[in-house]
């Protein structure tokens, strides 16, 4: 009870501190960060035995994340879309993603996993004049931004992960573990209306969701081995598809995030640990048309230090570092990758034999 005690104690000190630092975000690829948590990595090559029970903490938080795109359309004051001079719609964007994940252990090397995550999303919108225009077209193309992009905050519950998972010791390697999970997301994320319909019909939308409205097949691999007494190599890759339109005629896009690193443990409490990760999304889809604002291919670099406490607690901050991107359209707004920090704060219960 006094460990249970003192973990809450620090997950809600982690989450005071961070929330003060938010201005915020939301994008494809910060609105659905499939990170691998530490203790996938660093928890040993141990087997879990019936009745174990994990509990763990992800934050991400990402700064000066920036969108936009060029734009001649207006609104004018009866509500009618209009031919307006060129000028950029621009979007900066920092977002702080928080995953409490549930992991409990049925039998010998079988798990449940449930990761619940919680967005806090702050967008901030503007607009750059690219040629003169007029006070009534500066108004209209005013009008139309904020129909389109606001400077708003947005906070809520994304879909929920349920997965059941197998490991297997020994494998490929004396010193290897897999760990191999199936499951589902769980539908109960905000989603919004068509937006490319609204925002032809110059009504006022939101293009960020915190869910697909469907339940998306999960799939994910987790391998971790030992290269020597010190050295450590990781594989892992995270997977979401999704097969059919929710209520609103959306289908969210097919994502997946693979990489690989190497630990070295320094000491018995402290190993960095450097990931290289391509995250990919295709495009999402209205009504089957699809969605400029989504589909994007990213490359990324993660170092991060694990601590080891004596009373089993685990903490890994890290900073990611974008190498390059490629959206799939270049007419929407995926946005340009800034600053990420992560933090992971991990606690094993009732592994003994």
């Amino acid at each position: 009870m006094k460990r249970v005690t003192f973990l809450v104690i620090v997950i809600t000190i982690l989450q005071l501190w961070c929330v003060p630092k938010i201005y915020a975000q939301a994008c494809p690829a910060c609105s659905n960060p499939a990170l691998q948590s530490s203790e996938k990595l660093e928890a040993g090559l141990d087997t879990l035995h019936k009745g174990a029970f994990r509990i763990t903490l992800n934050a991400t938080n990402g700064f000066n994340y920036r969108g936009g795109h060029p734009n001649q359309r207006g609104l004018s004051p009866d509500g009618r879309v209009i031919e307006v001079p060129l000028h950029d719609h621009q979007v900066n964007l920092d977002f702080l993603r928080t995953e409490l994940a549930l992991e409990y252990t049925f039998a010998s090397n079988w798990a449940v996993w449930l990761r619940l995550p919680y967005d806090i999303k702050m967008q901030t919108a503007s607009v750059a004049f690219v040629n003169p225009v007029t006070e009534y077209e500066k108004e209209a193309i005013l009008r139309n931004r904020d129909i389109h992009h606001r400077t708003e905050n947005y906070t809520g519950i994304s879909d929920l992960r349920l997965l059941a998972a197998r490991r297997f010791i020994g494998f490929l390697s004396p010193k290897g573990r897999l760990d191999l999970a199936f499951g589902t997301s769980l539908p109960i994320g905000k989603t919004e209306q068509n937006p490319l319909l609204l925002g032809r019909e110059g009504k006022k939308h939101l293009h960020i969701q915190f869910g697909t409205g469907t339940f998306d097949p999960l799939l994910e691999l987790h391998y971790a081995m030992g290269v020597s007494n010190q050295l450590s190599f990781a594989f892992y890759t995270i997977n979401k598809i999704s097969l059919y339109r929710n209520s609103k005629t959306y289908q969210g896009p097919f994502e997946t995030t693979t990489g690989f690193s190497f630990g070295y443990k320094a000491t018995n409490r402290l190993t960095p640990r450097l990931t290289f990760a391509n995250f990919s999304q295709s495009q999402a889809k209205w009504n089957g048309e699809k969605d400029p604002n989504s589909g994007l291919v990213s490359w990324s670099l993660t170092g991060s230090l694990t601590v080891r406490f004596k009373n089993g607690l685990t903490l890994t901050p890290g900073y990611r570092y974008p190498v390059a991107q490629k959206a799939l359209s270049g007419d929407g707004d995926t946005f340009k990758y800034g600053p990420t920090f992560t933090l992971n704060v991990s606690f094993m219960f009732n592994n003994a034999n």
